[in-house]
């Protein structure tokens, strides 16, 4: 099914395309993931950096990696003063091996993490340059692991709220595609600029499919600041490419529309950016948003703003 195209002979065309190319025109592929990421998964040739996936890893996977280079960086420490020998730490009580294993790898745990209890201690010069070791690696081990968690906690990011369907909806005289945002946080969000392309796949003439671009006039695309909710509204008019579509149509189509938003916040003196996009199957029809702020009941003046909200719609009827 083929898509009029009103910016076909447009010179900004070219510019609608956030990157993907023309080629993705799988029936059920997404660009953008829900939570703004990419879905696209690289395969082939890769490099590691350690010191990037460290800092852009989830906090459950960052702890598991700490404490697993934690244990094992130990357990090395710990069979090779048992294979120096467990009579060079005084103070060790001789047992099985295990049982010697077990007590040189808690001292290679306390020399790791500079406790020092003192109940063993190095007797030998092969055990003392181990401890040296041990001492330093830990030391370093310390010191990368602060710069991380310093990394990771001062590393901004966007706590906006996405609703997680975007309506089409009476507007004025017409039609209009929305959706809401919120910030999540009481820090204050100014400057924010929003940008929404619609992406298609187009079946041309000769059956060939491609997919398009086409960038979302809206009513308003920015706000000093961001208080309360936002509605994105995109006006539906003949420029529209939603223009005269039915759902059918909009899920023939595989429609996406992605957003793309930056902001400015004053808590870390940065700029952020926060992505979505919602596919067709996400769109919801002949309904309005519920209401998501009004005035305090207490009568104290100031304006309740409830985030539960933000998914809710009631039927137009």
């Amino acid at each position: 099914m083929a898509i009029r195209n009103p910016f076909r002979n447009s010179k900004i065309k070219e510019s609608d395309d956030l990157g993907f190319g023309n080629r993705i025109i799988g029936e059920r592929d997404r660009l953008i993931a829900k939570d703004g990421n990419f879905n696209v998964e690289r395969v082939g040739l890769k490099y590691w950096t350690p010191y990037q996936d460290l800092v852009e890893m989830t906090w459950g996977r960052f702890f598991l990696v700490v404490v697993t280079f934690f244990v094992v960086v130990n357990v090395l420490f710990g069979l090779l003063l048992n294979l120096i020998g467990i009579d060079c730490l005084s103070g060790v009580k001789q047992g099985t091996w295990l049982e010697n294993f077990e007590q040189a790898w808690f001292f290679s745990v306390q020399t790791f993490t500079t406790v020092g209890y003192g109940s063993i201690s190095p007797s030998c010069i092969s055990t003392n340059f181990v401890a040296a070791t041990i001492a330093l690696v830990g030391l370093m081990s310390a010191a990368l692991a602060t710069g991380l968690l310093f990394v990771r906690f001062s590393k901004p990011t966007s706590q906006l709220v996405f609703s997680k369907n975007a309506i089409i909806t009476p507007y004025r005289d017409g039609q209009s595609f929305q959706f809401r945002i919120a910030n999540r946080r009481n820090s204050r969000l100014i400057n924010l600029d929003v940008k929404l392309t619609m992406s298609w796949v187009e079946t041309k003439e000769d059956g060939t499919k491609s997919r398009q671009f086409s960038r979302l006039k809206l009513e308003r695309d920015k706000v000093v600041m961001l208080p309360l909710n936002w509605n994105i509204v995109h006006p539906i008019d003949e420029e529209s490419p939603f223009w005269q579509r039915t759902p059918e149509d909009l899920k023939e189509m595989n429609v996406e529309v992605i957003v793309l938003i930056e902001a400015f916040d004053e808590v870390f003196s940065q700029t952020i950016f926060a992505n979505s996009s919602y596919c067709d199957e996400e769109f919801l029809f002949n309904v309005k948003w519920k209401p998501m702020y009004y005035p305090a009941p207490d009568g104290s003046g100031k304006t309740i703003l409830d985030l539960s909200v933000i998914d809710e719609v009631v039927e137009i009827f």
